[in-house]
């Protein structure tokens, strides 16, 4: 699995009603659950203007948070749940999950 940030493509569909989560890699560790500490490495782009906002990647280190904890965004709380340990996911998240 490649740790190199990602190309990210503008969405060719209207702005998704909730959250969007699509696999492009599931991981074979263990499965990341509600009050753990997770660690991702993101991109955040922009939907309506196709623009990246921010990334971990820039920074040269992923972002850690407790997950189900309310300390991110909604769409991340629900999106990164469940995922697996060196997975890697698109999340197209919603204005009202934002």
């Amino acid at each position: 699995m490649s740790l190199d940030k990602p190309e990210i493509d503008f969405p060719d569909f209207p702005v998704p009603a909730d959250l969007v989560i699509e696999d492009i890699a599931v991981g074979d560790g263990a499965e990341a659950k509600s009050g753990q500490e997770v660690t991702v490495h993101y991109a955040g782009v922009s939907y309506s203007t196709g623009e990246e906002f921010d990334a971990s990647w820039n920074r040269g280190q992923p972002f850690s948070f407790k997950l189900g904890a309310g300390r991110v965004i909604a769409g991340w709380d629900r999106g990164v749940a469940g995922m697996k340990v060196g997975g890697r996911r698109k999340l197209v998240i919603p204005p009202h999950l934002a």
